[in-house]
């Protein structure tokens, strides 16, 4: 009973170290601030870094699908995905990848 308490604790945790984060905003390494709402373009314009990765999906948001780009970006030790819909930043969500490190040390 013990061991299967354990383990349900630590499969708990890491899977809670592997969510993200959202938030409403993120500072560039330069210093400007990309916020919800803001268009692609202006993303583009002050995040000055090719993504890490894209990915197109659907974006269901009550009754209304639309298509979706999530970029990837890293910038110190953070992992952001940026969703664009309709050429806006529609969300933001964050990972430390600094955590998945110790993560992996760990096991």
């Amino acid at each position: 009973m013990l061991k299967q308490s354990l383990a349900c604790i630590l499969l708990s945790a890491m899977s809670f170290a592997h969510a993200a984060n959202q938030t409403s905003s993120i500072r560039t390494p330069e210093g400007q601030l990309i916020n919800l709402g803001d268009t692609f373009t202006d993303m583009q314009n002050r995040l000055k870094l090719s993504p890490n990765s894209m990915i197109t999906r659907e974006f269901k948001e009550g009754e209304n699908l639309d298509l979706a780009i999530d970029y990837k970006y890293e910038i110190e030790n953070m992992m952001y995905t940026i969703t664009i819909v309709n050429d806006h930043v529609k969300k933001i969500e964050w990972f430390n990848t600094d955590q998945e490190i110790k993560a992996e040390i760990t096991q």
